[in-house]
């Protein structure tokens, strides 16, 4: 049942459009869709919060694609806070790309230990406070490409454990028991020719970062975080106003050395593996692929169908068993300009037989 969630969205939303010019043929360069809604689950009772989804453009229209920013936050009956921010700014012409994320929790969570088969009657309790940051400043190398660097930040304390279970606390070879810091400086890559930030149609997507952590950046133990993440988008008809879409994804993360076990490759990240709760699944070595077909349907209102298969390493290192999920969802379209989507989707994790449905704006990916 941890992996249930049920979402009542509040239906009555605020989509506040404002305009650069006051001439009535002008394009709109900002929009603010703010969303209150309340979440129940039975691990974290009742949650409550707000959301805010803000996309702007800097620059010519011609040739410069809306920027965007997320903020959100949501406190819960069982005492859990959690609040986030994050941005992607592109200048006028695309000529830097500018990408953050803000996030504080004081939060609970079970952790299961390492593997892809790891057993729901072994999990252990967590709670603590994190504070996580992220920022880069890439370049445009090129017609569609940008480098640069990233800073990382994870700091986490207050770890603690109630439970009669002593995965965490037994376990003298896990890292970041009771507190750990890592901060890192490294060069990240990234191909963008969609069409759409926030709901592409058509185009490529490819990431490359490389995050190496020291110690004399502050980190407690040193080591390295390596992501790849490739994206493809195709239209399947040319009728821009209901479009048929079929997306694919393929990620693969790496930890090289002595990683904290809180932040390791998981289920869940990245808006990766719908169907299983972030953390249930955790290695040194995640990979996954999916697909998902994209449709509009009628009026404000469109349907997708995904499926997805996921891993990660076993202790020894090894890639032993593919966890799969499938699902599907409805979209509301808030923002025709921006294609701001209202996402709607139930995915089931098909090893654990257990279900989540997902709320946010934006898609998955």
């Amino acid at each position: 049942m941890k992996n249930k969630i049920y979402v009542i969205i509040i239906t009555l939303f605020t989509s506040v459009q404002v305009f650069a010019q006051k001439d009535s043929t002008a394009q709109k360069r900002l929009s603010i869709t703010p969303l209150p809604l309340i979440v129940s689950d039975p691990f974290m009772g009742l949650g409550y919060g707000a959301l805010a989804n803000v996309n702007f453009m800097i620059g010519d229209a011609n040739t410069t694609r809306f920027s965007n920013a997320q903020v959100y936050a949501m406190g819960t009956t069982k005492g859990q806070f959690a609040a986030q921010a994050n941005h992607t700014i592109l200048t006028n012409n695309e000529d830097w790309m500018i990408q953050g994320k803000f996030q504080y929790l004081d939060w609970n969570e079970n952790v299961y230990g390492l593997g892809a088969r790891t057993s729901s009657n072994m999990s252990e309790n967590i709670k603590y406070k994190a504070i996580e940051f992220e920022q880069s400043f890439l370049k445009k190398v090129g017609k569609k490409n940008f480098i640069g660097l990233q800073y990382r930040l994870y700091n986490c304390w207050d770890i603690a454990s109630d439970t009669i279970i002593r995965f965490f606390k037994s376990d003298n070879n896990v890292i970041g028991k009771e507190s750990f810091v890592s901060s890192s400086i490294g060069l990240r890559f990234i191909h963008d020719s969609r069409d759409n930030v926030q709901n592409a149609y058509k185009g490529n997507y490819a990431e490359v970062t490389v995050n190496p952590n020291f110690t004399f950046l502050g980190s407690t133990q040193q080591w390295t975080n390596i992501r790849v993440d490739l994206r493809n988008y195709v239209m399947l008809n040319k009728n821009i106003n209901h479009p048929q879409v079929l997306a694919a994804r393929v990620m693969y993360e790496q930890a090289i050395g002595d990683v904290p076990y809180m932040i390791m490759p998981m289920f869940g990240r990245y808006f990766t593996t719908r169907g299983y709760v972030q953390g249930r699944f955790r290695g040194k070595t995640f990979i996954s692929t999916e697909a998902e077909y994209r449709a509009h349907i009628w009026k404000i209102f469109g349907g997708v169908l995904f499926a997805g298969l996921h891993s990660v390493s076993e202790p020894n290192g090894s890639i032993q068993n593919i966890n799969p999920t499938a699902g599907g969802g409805v979209r509301i379209m808030l923002t025709k300009s921006q294609r701001v989507n209202l996402r709607i989707d139930y995915a089931a994790g098909l090893i654990n037989k257990e279900g989540g449905l997902y709320f946010q704006i934006t898609e998955a990916f």
